[in-house]
């Protein structure tokens, strides 16, 4: 079997239709195309970011357990690297619950901050409608 140069590789280029593949008609070329504009993988909306603000109080209480336990650990006599570790472990399941809060208000966080973006792209599209203003103007 030969081999292919660089650049051929099967399924290098996913806007091709390839050997004996017809393309669909209509079909958006390229890989932007694809998921539709705006969009993200399979057609889903770009994830938004949660606010780092919203988890800080979880995070400072799990990290202050876990830097307490490995005090208390390495104080007591067990090895510094030892200590740590099992520090690790012990705080991961004591805080656990307190993980599961953090997640749930980061993840409240990202649902709010996308609805107040979706709420001011429909606020600033009716009013650019309402202005008489292109809703895309020409770029020049």
């Amino acid at each position: 079997m030969a081999r292919k140069k660089a650049g051929q590789a099967r399924g290098h280029n996913p806007a091709s239709a390839g050997p004996g593949k017809r393309a669909r008609p209509g079909a958006p070329e390229g890989a932007a195309g694809a998921a539709g504009p705006g969009r993200g993988r399979a057609g889903r909306a770009p994830e938004v970011a949660p606010d780092l603000r919203v988890q800080l109080p979880y995070f400072l209480i799990r990290l202050a357990v876990l830097v307490i336990l490995s005090v208390v650990l390495i104080a007591v006599g067990v090895a510094p690297l030892l200590g740590i570790l099992i520090g690790f472990a012990v705080a991961g399941l004591l805080t656990w619950p307190l993980g599961r809060m953090q997640r749930r208000a980061a993840q409240r966080s990202a649902a709010q901050r996308s609805a107040e973006r979706r709420s001011a792209e429909r606020r600033s599209a009716g009013q650019a409608r309402a202005d008489g203003s292109p809703r895309n103007p020409p770029a020049s």
